[in-house]
């Protein structure tokens, strides 16, 4: 079977080089070239037989079908999306999922019914949505967008959904009409199992379980507290449907039903159905395949080769979307099953033997799972610190407390909705143990997530450093020739030394300056921190979607493990949106807001709430402040009792000794002026730029009147033109120092004095 695993690599490698690397116009003639090559390799092979150029056939005919399926799907499904980029289309579509509800709008997951049949996903601002189902046909007109472009710029994550357009709906039209395939079939099972948790399990309970049973995390990312715990202790892949669930599902199966045949056919079934319930995820994908092979391959008088399955699994999800390469599902999910594939087991043995513990023993179990677990995150550290820059330090301690309760929660899970629905008092029987179950795991999280560094941050190039030393490491214990005891503890225990060396160092490194200023890079919003010696203080925290997560990451990675102080200009979206993710990552001790705060982005309540349930103070700044934060001084000016909108920003000046910074949130030049009327600044080394390099803000005349050296603007890609080339033009003609967010990344100023 090996020979099958060669020519899905080469389709795979061809894929991804497509994607990443190449431009369009060569995919074709690369296709032709290897085509032709691989021809020439199969002639050449029947004269010798040789297997070098059997091998290289495989690889030359697995590489021109990748080459060549990419082109044609990007011609069959990109290429209208930029035709129709920008336009008003009229078309019949079918609902393929149940409508999600958002703060503010209904979102439509739906397929184009004429050729080509492109998904899209239309966005319903108009709050009278029609109640929908999956396979419902609906007549829309929408102006659609490409959903691989965002504000301009390259974003993959729709297309590797098999997404291609987004747009917004001008007008929906139930036909009346309901046409099931497959798909709609399971989304509606989906829907109805997942509205039937809400019967039996109390609110917070439901929530998990949805996440759990069927992968549907809409309410399981909002419910803050349950999401960051769970993203903290390294335990997301439990909520992520993949191999683990369907192995649950087979085990239940089989346990049920008997290992026979036709249970096993029955079981592959009831496998694909759960995944197209799922949504049809990359990692559920993947699981079905290799459960499918797993379980045929006897059929076929085949052995099952771990390696193959997996390659072939990947090939096959390819072809099928070449886009679905760039998925952080596929990669996340791809690489911890190469890690069990080809080190859980090695692994295991070794670890057995550097204990001195016997194959039957029974410890046999827990050691396979904390060796499961350090296999998956050896080959998945690569991909979590790329795609979120963190690693979850304690996943081995996770796994070995939790997968146990994880596989009985699902299973009685399952059984408490299927016997509730056909005999209520049965499945009321089973609630209990369910609710006890996931209240542990919940309960689990919440604990991991109190110990130190448990969320890794992999952003500064010590951790970096780390992390390749701990590769270094385990291939030196691999290949060398000491006792087994040896070649596994050592290793082990040198990466803990080195770990405690690198967070020691971090700590050293913020503390040996007076103090540090820091700019973070949350995208199209503000976030800044400042530190010294024991205080900690933050000036907004919003943007982008991971605004909070992103600030907790550089504080943990500071080594600053509170905020002492956090002052919010205003309470627009853009400059608090993370606040309530934060507070369930970092304690806070107090929170400044202005009166009367503007909370036409809704997130008032929110961040009072996400207060109240972290005991931490808020207070309302209704006059000007003075007061000393450790070794920094604090001013923070109160915006007038008749402003509005960005009028009511809180103006803060923090110095260090004689090194002032001066942060004005969104304030126009009138909040700006106003201010220099009642108020003398001070000369400042540091200006965080208002509102983003808006024209409407960095007044010419407060730039004179306070003078900065430096300044850094909070930036990310926007439709708003920003920063703006009247801005950049006022701080050059000053001689300022101009960094951006954008640009530059995280700006970071360490101030030392005298």
């Amino acid at each position: 079977m090996r020979t099958l695993a060669t020519a899905c690599a080469s389709v795979a490698v061809a894929t991804c080089l497509s994607f990443y690397l190449l431009p369009l116009y060569s995919i074709f003639p690369l296709a032709a070239v290897c085509g032709v090559a691989a021809v020439s390799f199969r002639i050449l092979n029947r004269m010798r037989h040789s297997d070098r150029m059997c091998r290289a056939f495989l690889c030359l005919l697995g590489a021109a079908v990748g080459f060549m399926v990419y082109a044609m799907h990007w011609n069959a499904t990109l290429r209208y999306a930029e035709r129709w980029d920008g336009t008003e289309q009229t078309a019949l579509v079918r609902l393929m999922e149940a409508p999600t509800e958002g703060e503010y709008y209904t979102r439509l997951h739906v397929r184009r019914m004429e050729t080509p049949r492109l998904d899209m996903l239309l966005y319903d601002y108009s709050g009278d949505t029609p109640e929908l189902k999956p396979g419902d046909l609906l007549k829309v007109s929408a102006k659609l967008r490409r959903a691989d472009l965002r504000y301009g710029e390259q974003n993959n994550t729709y297309i590797s959904k098999d997404i291609y357009l987004t747009g917004t709906l001008n007008g929906l039209e139930p036909t009346g009409i309901t046409r099931h395939n497959l798909r709609t079939l399971a989304a509606a099972c989906s829907s109805f199992i997942s509205s039937y948790t809400e019967k039996l399990f109390p609110s917070d309970i439901a929530v998990f379980l949805r996440a759990l049973m069927l992968g549907d995390k809409t309410d399981f990312y909002r419910d803050l507290p349950l999401y960051a715990h769970f993203r903290g202790a390294g335990l997301m892949h439990v909520v992520a449907v993949s191999g683990m669930h369907v192995a649950f599902l087979v085990g239940m199966i089989q346990l049920l039903f008997g290992v026979r045949p036709a249970s096993s056919i029955a079981g592959i079934l009831l496998v694909w159905f759960f995944v197209l319930m799922a949504g049809a995820p990359p990692s559920a994908v993947r699981a079905g395949l290799m459960q499918s092979v797993l379980v045929l391959a006897p059929v076929f008088r085949r052995e099952n080769d771990g390696p193959t399955s997996l390659l072939a699994a990947l090939a096959l999800i390819l072809l099928i979307n070449p886009f679905s390469c760039a998925s952080v599902s596929l990669q996340m999910s791809f690489s911890a099953m190469a890690g069990m594939v080809l080190l859980a087991g090695p692994l295991t043995g070794a670890m057995l033997s550097a204990f001195g513990l016997r194959e039957n023993s029974r410890l046999r179990p827990a050691v396979a799972t904390v060796a499961a677990s350090l296999s998956v995150l050896a080959f998945s550290a690569p991909f979590s610190v790329v795609h979120f820059g963190t690693l979850a330090l304690y996943s081995p301690l996770t796994s070995l407390l939790g997968l146990w309760a994880v596989s009985l929660c699902f299973c009685c899970g399952w059984l408490s909705c299927l016997a509730g629905i056909f005999l209520l008092p049965l499945g009321k029987i089973l609630v209990l143990p369910t609710i006890l179950l996931a209240r542990y795991l919940i309960a689990l999280a919440g604990f991991v997530c109190r110990l130190p560094h448990h969320l890794l941050s992999m952003r500064n190039i010590e951790m970096k450093l780390w992390l390749l030393l701990c590769y270094f490491l385990a291939l030196l214990g691999w290949r060398s020739r000491a006792g087994t005891r040896f070649r596994v503890l050592l290793p082990l225990a040198l990466s803990v030394l080195t770990l405690s060396g690198c967070l020691t160092f971090a700590r050293l490194r913020y503390r040996s300056a007076d103090a540090v200023f820091a700019v973070l890079d949350v995208g199209q919003g503000a976030c800044v921190c400042a530190v010294a010696e024991d205080e900690t203080l933050m000036f907004d925290c919003g943007g982008e979607s991971d605004a909070g997560e992103t600030a907790a990451s550089w504080l943990e990675s500071a080594g600053r493990d509170r905020v002492d102080l956090l002052i919010l200009s205003h309470l627009h979206a853009d400059h608090c949106n993370g606040v309530p993710m934060l507070l369930e990552l970092v304690p806070v001790k107090e929170i400044i807001l202005s009166p009367d705060a503007d909370a036409e982005d809704g997130m008032l309540s929110a961040i009072t709430e996400a207060a109240a349930r972290n005991g931490t103070r808020v207070t309302m700044l209704s006059e000007d402040r003075d007061e000393n934060a450790g070794p920094f001084r604090l001013r923070l000016f109160a915006p007038p009792s008749d402003s509005a909108g960005n009028e009511r920003c809180i103006i803060s000046v923090l110095s260090s000794g004689d090194y002032d910074m001066v942060f004005t949130g969104d304030s126009p030049a009138e909040a700006e002026l106003e201010l220099l009327g009642r108020a003398v600044l001070p000369d400042a080394e540091l200006l965080a730029v208002g509102h983003h390099g808006s024209r409407t803000s960095t007044d010419g005349t407060f730039l004179s009147a306070i003078c900065p050296e430096s300044a850094v603007i909070s930036v990310g890609t926007n439709t708003y033109g920003h920063p703006t080339r009247e801005v950049l033009t006022r701080l050059q003609v000053r001689g300022c120092a101009v960094w951006r967010t954008d640009r530059n990344g995280t700006v970071e100023i360490r101030v030392k004095h005298g």
